[in-house]
């Protein structure tokens, strides 16, 4: 995984977990809005790309929407729209899933990040996952999340 300096702002009441630990090796960062026992955790998971020329962020919105296809028993893309524009375009989804009996959403943000010194671009995915009962609460502070998303200064 590239390391690249991302900043983001964590909504108030989120905890940041081991990505390993919380299921998604792969991702950056994870943070999670904690629950009674036995309720769902929803969470938001950021996951970075290796450098590459261009990103297409239509395909990486496919490619999310197949890993879920895996391991949901029902799977509905409920919305899809373009989102951004260059140098950093992005495309929006919303997901809705049947997962071990468990009725989630999956609000996802597809981007293609431009490097510093035109090195490329990365593919970034930004997922927010909660019960329709959650929403209410996780959703805007997903959005809040996906609006400070930015690359960082060297002296940030």
């Amino acid at each position: 995984m590239v390391e690249l300096p991302l900043g983001l702002d964590v909504p108030d009441g989120w905890v940041p977990v081991d990505p390993a630990e919380s299921g998604a090796p792969g991702a950056a960062l994870v943070v999670v809005l904690p629950t009674p026992e036995g309720e769902f955790t929803p969470n938001i998971t950021v996951g970075v790309g290796e450098p590459q020329s261009t990103v297409d962020v239509h395909a990486a919105a496919d490619a999310a929407v197949e890993r879920l296809s895996e391991v949901a028993d029902e799977l509905v893309v409920r919305s899809r729209q373009d989102v951004g524009e260059e140098p950093a375009p992005g495309v929006a989804q919303v997901i809705d899933l049947l997962v071990g009996g468990q009725r989630l959403a999956q609000y996802q943000v597809h981007l293609s990040i431009p490097l510093p010194d035109n090195d490329g671009h990365v593919a970034v995915e930004l997922a927010g996952t909660c019960t329709p009962s959650q929403a209410e609460r996780a959703v805007p502070d997903f959005q809040r999340v996906v609006g400070s998303f930015h690359l960082r200064a060297d002296d940030e």
